[in-house]
């Protein structure tokens, strides 16, 4: 069971939940689609996000989630919080943006991306994710999906070929034409491997899925809700 403080970056940083062994029961009675993708509702502001599942170790009645997903729902320790079993489509293309320049200063951000975005099983607009690099933490707001459907805005990064697109940091200012082009031909020349390696450029990831083994993998899934209180996974941020 994760508490607060906990420094498991694949949680803290992350897009997966904590859900108690009585979800798991629940769930294994049903016909549900796998991986386990979940709606996380706060009904009272009408914002929701979306999640995979980490584990199956909480206490009964509540649901662990990273800081920033609290922070998307507006949510603090021990309100409630609706999860609900869903199936997203998966994705085929995502636009973020950094929310600091600081996060040019990071050199390969293919490495850090692909890396960062295995610790996520779904991704929904307005989400402003956090990452972990070099002990430092990079808020990322996902803009735009790709088959975006009005009644959701997620989709699902697993067992997909998703192409990673990058608005201008927050902050950002263009460079005169003079040092934007000759920044242009030092990049073609270090970068001659692949899509651009540019903060605001392209990437293209594939992301492999190891689902739970189960005979109903292609059975549709029906919806189960949980309700319970959520707990932050991290002392929120000062």
């Amino acid at each position: 069971m994760m508490q607060q403080g906990s420094t498991r970056e694949n949680v803290n940083y992350g897009g997966k939940i904590i859900l108690p062994q009585s979800a798991l029961e629940k769930l294994s009675q049903l016909n549900i689609s796998y991986p386990m993708l979940f709606r996380l509702t706060n009904n009272a502001e009408r914002k929701h996000s979306h999640a995979g599942v980490l584990e199956f170790t909480a206490e009964e009645g509540r649901v662990y989630l990273p800081q920033w997903m609290m922070e998307t729902l507006d949510k603090e320790p021990g309100s409630l919080i609706e999860v609900k079993n869903v199936t997203l489509p998966l994705g085929t293309l995502v636009k973020l943006q950094a929310q600091s320049t600081d996060f040019l200063d990071i050199t390969d951000h293919r490495a850090v991306l692909e890396k960062a975005l295995r610790n996520f099983s779904t991704l929904t607009v307005g989400d402003i994710v956090q990452i972990s690099y070099n002990d430092k933490v990079y808020e990322i707001k996902v803009l735009e999906v790709k088959p975006h459907f009005e009644d959701h805005q997620g989709i699902s990064v697993v067992e997909t070929d998703l192409q990673v697109e990058f608005a201008a940091p927050v902050g950002y200012v263009e460079p005169s034409s003079q040092k934007k082009a000759q920044a242009a031909t030092d990049t073609a020349d270090e970068n001659d491997d692949g899509p651009l390696n540019l903060p605001f450029g392209q990437l293209y990831f594939g992301f492999p899925v190891v689902p739970p083994p189960s005979e109903d993998d292609d059975k549709k899934a029906e919806e189960n809700t949980f309700t319970g209180s959520g707990q932050t996974l991290r002392a929120k941020k000062k």
